[in-house]
């Protein structure tokens, strides 16, 4: 179902009636055919039952059908203006959605509201004689309730909605706020953050050819995307429209007001805030002398000719550090791993767009990415095998891709750089370290070591890359 608020029309007797409880606890929700509202989260001792989802635009269609209900009793449009900004929707929908952070309706609100205006209202109906019925002020509704009970009940519902509101703005609403942080000329916002990355791509590549909407015989098709979910239409007047499916499954229409050419100009400015934001190089960790691989193998092998783990017993102490460092090793390694795997995606949604989008946009896909990209393939495969030329090979043919060569295999060319990447490195190290703590348990367990054996041979560190 689509949200249309030009077609919202609930009365306000149904907005009375959803905020004339008790407690009047919980936010109003549109029912599934969009044709009345309800009250929703409104559990006083179940709390963790007040967890249902209403989006920035459902709360938004919501405030405007209380407005319009508003208009339709008589109230002046300055009346009507005071309201909405006391809702926190002023001006337009599309103004109202810019702004962002649109909280649902409250129950409590529609009852201060009433209450303001119900003196109006009834006059209106009773001079109008069409049987309609008088609306109740809270004083009528809660006659005969003392002062302290009625502040009582206020600090419960407080509180409960301000818990149940967090959970009620969802992130049913991102595909729109981050559209709109895309579509407006300001800052763009929370919207510049690597998770939006694949969204702005899309529509770059996508609108920016100038094709995109033909649907062949002079028709116009909506584009789709895959990152987002979010429809494009486009309008006779050249606008583009967004369809946005919510979490519940509505719809919500959106008219940027942007042409093709300008939204895939957006897009590129959103990109390129994203791709900024990114960090360019690690924290620079305070210098630490470190011993060489080699080094630490000579100096195992000097303690065990020297015979001084022969009699010595593995403390506690000294086992828990192997175990540490085993485990830093290891955590260390799948760092690395993920770093890889998100550089090869990356790379690979490089080259999807450089293949299938027009020159105009490879060209601004090649200033945005191809350096720092080129960087951090080269930093990843020099720790894998360092000055080796193989990796100069490879990294000249990323950059011819992004030149627009597409004669070649991006697909082997992928798999080639990842069979670089993925490649284990032995810490030769640490291979020592388990040797080592393998001769001081067969030690402590009274069995003859001898330290001429392959196993823990002391002179032959070719041993250990043959192992390897």
């Amino acid at each position: 179902m689509a949200i249309n608020l030009s077609s919202l029309n609930i009365s306000l007797d149904k907005f009375n009636a959803e905020s004339s409880g008790t407690y009047n606890i919980g936010q109003l929700k549109l029912s599934s055919d969009g044709k009345s509202v309800y009250r929703t989260n409104n559990h006083k001792t179940w709390t963790i039952f007040n967890n249902t989802k209403i989006s920035s635009e459902e709360a938004l269609a919501v405030k405007f059908a209380f407005c319009k209900a508003l208009s339709k009793e008589g109230l002046s449009q300055a009346a009507i203006d005071s309201v909405k900004t006391k809702l926190g929707i002023p001006g337009s929908a599309l103004d109202a959605l810019k702004a962002g952070n649109i909280k649902p309706l409250t129950a409590a609100e529609v009852r201060e509201v009433i209450d303001q205006y119900a003196g109006q209202i009834n006059e209106r109906r009773a001079s109008a004689a069409n049987g309609a019925k008088m609306l109740k002020t809270s004083a009528d509704l809660y006659r005969g309730v003392d002062k302290e009970e009625m502040a009582d009940r206020a600090s419960t519902r407080n509180e409960i909605n301000a818990k149940s509101i967090k959970k009620a703005m969802t992130g049913a609403d991102r595909a729109v706020n981050n559209l709109l942080d895309m579509i407006q000329d300001d800052e763009l916002g929370d919207s510049v953050s690597p998770s939006n990355k694949a969204m702005a791509k899309e529509i770059m590549t996508i609108l920016g050819n100038p094709g995109a909407f033909d649907g062949g015989d002079g028709k116009k098709k909506p584009v789709t995307l895959k990152s987002a979910p979010i429809k494009f239409i486009l309008q006779d007047s050249g606008k583009v429209t967004a369809k946005v499916t919510l979490g519940n499954r509505n719809s919500f229409s959106l008219d940027t007001g942007l042409t093709r050419e300008a939204l895939a100009e957006k897009a590129v400015k959103m990109l390129n805030a994203i791709i900024a934001s990114e960090p360019k190089t690690r924290a620079v960790k305070p210098h630490v002398e470190k011993k060489s691989s080699d080094d630490e193998i000579m100096n195992a092998i000097n303690e065990i000719e020297g015979g001084a783990i022969e009699t010595e017993e593995v403390e506690a102490e000294e086992i828990e550090t192997a175990e540490i460092k085993e485990k830093k090793i290891k955590a260390e390694s799948d760092k690395v791993a993920r770093l890889n795997n998100r550089l090869l995606e990356d790379l690979a949604d490089d080259f999807n767009t450089l293949k299938n989008t027009i020159p105009e946009m490879r060209r601004r896909l090649r200033d945005t990415r191809m350096e720092a990209t080129v960087s951090a393939l080269q930093k990843a495969m020099d720790k894998v095998r360092p000055l080796d030329v193989r990796n100069t090979d490879l990294i000249n043919l990323v950059r011819q891709v992004f030149w627009g060569n597409m004669k070649i295999d991006t697909d082997k060319l992928l798999n080639d750089i990842s069979d670089v990447l993925n490649k284990k490195r032995v810490d030769y190290g640490d291979k020592v370290d388990k040797n080592i703590k393998k001769a001081e348990e067969d030690i402590k367990n009274n069995i003859e070591v001898d330290f001429d054996k392959a196993e823990v041979k002391p002179l032959n560190i070719n041993a250990w890359l043959e192992e390897s």
